[in-house]
């Protein structure tokens, strides 16, 4: 791609107005698959694997993926049209991605997700260990504020948890261990780690524009120049009904909610009813002082985090 006309000029996660990225092994209007055990490296695609084009059932389980040029996995696609469909057929929905290892991605497809998923439905991405990232480790929804008024997307019921993430965003600015995009109703943010973000301005835990409907709790964060945790208020499109509570933090730049700075701008997601903050609640946030001990309750999410054992 970046030898075709166009070249490679990335909108976000490999995405270019040319297309979207493709991957080494690609799954498309496809039906219960799995890939298990499986070993992914010295890849030179966007992504290792891209499931995608109204997929349902497929899941990504104690697989390995290393020395990438671009991302590890994609999941759906970033077809606005098709992603408020009504028709379930439509949808990619009822993807699991657990228990894998994922190292040393985005080596040259520096904006590569190291876990992208667009627009999904039903995904659970859980105690996955992710490490040494140009990009995001997981990110997760697509469409900034385009959907947020009006008709919504079938974005729902996505899960990120209990994964172990570290040394991620070493080559961009604009992206953190667990990053959300778009309305996404009963979704959750629960129980990762994330070590070593080396994003200097934005989240480790970050709601971006349009993100709505998240409960984020249980989160750990160390050793970032980022926020610990950060809800977007800018460009009419404010983060918006996102709940945070149970969030440790020890290094870490502090807490950005910026909700409240952007309730100006929720009259037309609200109906003109804005609450002062956008709907978001932040509670239960602790700062640990750098070289102390985790509190036993942040020990047990840290000890919990990444790939389960073979029993």
């Amino acid at each position: 791609r970046p030898s075709r006309p166009g070249g490679y000029v990335p909108t976000q996660s490999a995405v270019t107005p040319l297309g979207e990225p493709p991957g080494a092994v690609a799954v498309a209007a496809s039906a219960g698959v799995a890939f298990y055990n499986c070993t992914f490296s010295n890849l030179g695609t966007p992504y290792a694997l891209s499931v995608g084009n109204a997929s349902k059932g497929v899941s990504v389980a104690r697989c390995r993926f290393a020395s990438l040029a671009g991302g590890a996995i994609k999941l759906g696609n970033v077809d606005d049209a098709r992603a408020v469909s009504a028709a379930a057929a439509d949808r990619d929905a009822g993807f699991t991605v657990a228990d894998n290892v994922v190292r040393d991605v985005a080596l040259e497809f520096r904006g590569a997700a190291a876990i992208f998923a667009a627009y999904v439905r039903g995904a659970t991405i859980e105690h996955n260990a992710i490490s040494n990232t140009g990009y995001t480790a997981v990110s997760l929804g697509w469409g900034w504020g385009t959907h947020v008024a009006g008709t919504q997307t079938w974005m729902a019921d996505n899960h990120v948890a209990g994964n172990r993430i570290a040394g991620v965003v070493s080559a961009l600015n604009d992206g953190g261990c667990v990053y959300t995009l778009g309305p996404q109703p009963g979704s959750t943010v629960r129980g990762n780690y994330c070590d070593s973000d080396r994003a200097p301005v934005v989240g480790s835990f970050y709601h971006d524009n349009g993100s709505r409907y998240f409960n984020t709790t249980d989160n750990v964060a160390s050793a970032s120049p980022a926020p610990c945790l950060f809800l977007q208020g800018c460009c009419g499109a404010p983060a918006l009904d996102i709940a945070v509570s149970g969030v440790w933090c020890r290094n870490e730049g502090a807490v950005r909610n910026d909700c409240a700075a952007g309730a100006a701008n929720c009259s037309a997601a609200y109906a003109g009813a804005a609450p002062a903050d956008c709907g978001c609640r932040v509670d239960d946030v602790a700062v640990v002082d750098p070289g102390a001990p985790w509190p036993a309750a942040a020990r047990a999410v840290v000890d919990a985090a990444g790939p389960r054992s073979r029993s």
